[in-house]
């Protein structure tokens, strides 16, 4: 073969070679690091948008927030849409979005996750465990309560307890001590009755009789749960216990009247009595004591939840749960955030406990060193909690529509458009129903 014969040859081979390269989907710039979801690996420059969406207060709007801009500045090839509500709206425009098939990639939950399960529109993200998501500081118990039939749907942001807010300024000008860590019912009345007799104007205790939480600690109390085992399992007896109980409470001035109650619905800070110095106590989880705090110059302490009944009504409550949507196309970008929430020591300083102490071991001692004194009330709230609770009950189905039915049905009974035994059944049926579904 002669020279230009050679050299023909090797450039042939040459050019085979760089169309082989170019044509291989494997070593492909545009498909490297894609997983099934679409998804690149941590040091791709594609550019990703999340849409994530959470309720809260402003406390927490402007800390999650911060955090956002915190992972962007670690991942420029990621950006935000970010969607934010209060309480009030969010189940509404939630449902609305994911019957729409156009959820956000990320969604913050409740433990009422697994109605989003049974509707097909969380992702399982057990693939993720270990790899984007660490899980090495953190407890089993922790991670298996956002699990269902052993695949995991939502990671959780943290761990609360219900008790009962109060102004400890108000209570020292009343002459009180204050509340007991143990007391019962029957001193929470008595304390709310010396309350009411040292503060003329003031409230001893906010409405609380649409409270779902109250009302699972009240029903928890009998040895009972609303929900067990596939069943409703409270009865209307249960509930005219539970509203004659508020009512009396109304009758004595210990709780405002409907007309006030209406207006200050205590579904968070910004509709609150305790917040305008106009009621003494109200009944929110731990982590909430911050959002009340920020907005008010008197300090907050905490106690727990009166004691009563057969058993403890206490528990321990994940406060909520950050999940991916199933038809997300950045799985992987998505994994990473949630990760980013719940160990990066910047982001978790950032959130401190307003979605609950943290599941890491690693981050829970981080924050009790530096701990803000709200925080370290929390702290010992907790520590306090779990010394009295026992095991968290499932979470009825569909409880979103059934608190909306409680909501409704505690409102006629103070206003007197519905008798007790009609509006306990009212709730009741309520429940059945949502199990229904």
């Amino acid at each position: 073969m002669g020279i230009e014969k050679k050299l023909l040859s090797f450039f042939i081979a040459i050019v085979l070679v760089f169309i082989t390269a170019c044509s291989s989907g494997s070593n492909s710039p545009t498909n490297a690091g894609k997983s099934e979801q679409g998804s690149t690996n941590k040091g791709s420059d594609e550019k990703v948008e999340l849409r994530i969406m959470w309720w809260g207060s402003d406390t927490r709007h402007e800390a999650t927030l911060k955090v956002i801009e915190l992972f962007k500045e670690k991942y420029p090839h990621i950006t935000f849409s970010e969607e934010y509500l209060g309480s009030d709206g969010y189940w509404d425009k939630l449902n609305i979005l994911v019957a729409g098939g156009n959820a956000p990639d990320i969604i913050q939950l409740g433990n009422n996750y697994p109605d989003y399960v049974a509707k097909d529109a969380l992702l399982d993200l057990t693939p993720y465990m270990g790899k984007e998501i660490n899980i090495d500081n953190t407890d089993e118990s922790i991670i298996s309560s956002g699990s269902i039939d052993g695949k995991l749907y939502g990671v959780n942001l943290g761990s609360n307890a219900l008790g009962v807010i109060y102004n400890k300024a108000l209570v020292e000008k009343a002459g009180l001590q204050a509340p007991k860590a143990d007391w019962t019912w029957e001193e929470f009345e008595a304390y709310s009755r010396d309350l009411a007799a040292a503060l003329p104007g003031i409230y001893p205790m906010a409405d609380q009789a649409n409270n779902q939480h109250a009302l699972n600690h009240f029903i928890r109390q009998k040895n009972k749960a609303i929900y067990e085992d596939g069943k409703v399992t409270f009865t209307q007896e249960d509930m005219v216990e539970w509203f004659e109980l508020w009512e009396k409470y109304r009758s004595e001035g210990l709780i405002p009247d409907a007309q006030i109650a209406a207006t200050y619905t205590e579904t968070g800070p910004d509709k609150s009595l305790i917040v305008e110095g106009k009621s003494v106590m109200k009944i929110a989880f731990s982590n909430q004591l911050k959002a009340y705090q920020d907005l008010m110059k008197d300090e907050l302490e905490m106690v727990l939840l009166p004691f009563g009944g057969e058993v403890s009504g206490i528990w321990l409550q994940p406060s909520q749960f950050m999940s991916v949507s199933k038809k997300t196309k950045h799985a992987k970008e998505a994994a990473m955030f949630l990760d980013f929430m719940v160990n990066d020591p910047e982001a978790t300083a950032i959130l401190g406990t307003d979605r609950g102490i943290p599941g890491s071991s690693v981050v829970r001692d981080a924050l009790k060193v530096d701990a803000t004194p709200v925080d370290q009330k929390v702290f010992n709230f907790i520590d306090l909690a779990v010394e009295n609770s026992r095991s968290m009950d499932r979470e009825l189905p569909n409880g979103g529509e059934w608190a909306s039915v409680l909501m409704n049905a505690a409102q006629k009974v103070a206003f007197k458009s519905s008798v007790i035994q009609e509006a306990a059944q009212e709730v009741v049926d309520a429940a059945e129903q949502a199990v229904k579904k």
